[in-house]
């Protein structure tokens, strides 16, 4: 069983379905969060793959992870996987729809690292730069790491800027460590 192969298919029929119920916007807004949380909680990927538990019983579990009541389009397909016995393949489904969903609407992730929180006007800034750069939208994630001492680390796709202090550290100890001594 091609897993990947399910997945995308499941997730297109997701995209169709919710854009003829002009819910397509609002399951990608759902989805984002959600699918952070089933990332990061093995209990409730447990609980959704266990076979011990009945579909009503797995369909509350996912449904209580939501921040809001799921739109009527993600609630069928919630349903749909589950009486299909698909469930192992859900995390990658939720994936491969936001994959899509960027796809279609010109939209990149992009995770943005600092030393302390920026303000809204410094992540305007970088928003405009980046659109500018690429000609699409893009969702920033902001993540706090004083590991890298001050300046960020940008991450998109493919792009990596690495302006972080820690790194201007780390290559200025390699520059010195293979310098040769020189006496006079």
């Amino acid at each position: 069983m091609d897993t990947g192969l399910i997945s995308r298919r499941y997730a297109k029929a997701l995209a169709e379905y919710s854009a003829s119920l002009g819910e397509e916007a609002r399951v990608y807004e759902q989805l984002r969060p959600f699918s952070r949380q089933f990332d990061f909680l093995p209990q409730v990927r447990e609980a959704v793959l266990s076979p011990s538990l009945s579909e009503e019983e797995k369909a509350a579990v996912i449904f209580g992870l939501f921040e809001e009541e799921p739109c009527r389009s993600l609630r069928d397909f919630v349903l749909l996987v589950l009486r299909h016995h698909r469930e192992s393949c859900f995390y990658i489904m939720l994936h491969s729809f936001l994959a899509l969903y960027r796809e279609r609407h010109h939209i990149k992730e992009a995770l943005l690292t600092t030393a302390v929180p920026l303000g809204k006007d410094v992540e305007g800034i970088i928003r405009s730069r980046v659109r500018n750069l690429d000609h699409c939208s893009v969702n920033i994630t902001e993540k706090v790491d004083p590991y890298i001492i001050g300046g960020f680390v940008f991450r998109m796709e493919d792009l990596l800027i690495d302006a972080s202090t820690a790194s201007q550290i780390k290559l200025l100890r390699k520059r010195l460590g293979t310098e040769p001594v020189r006496k006079i």
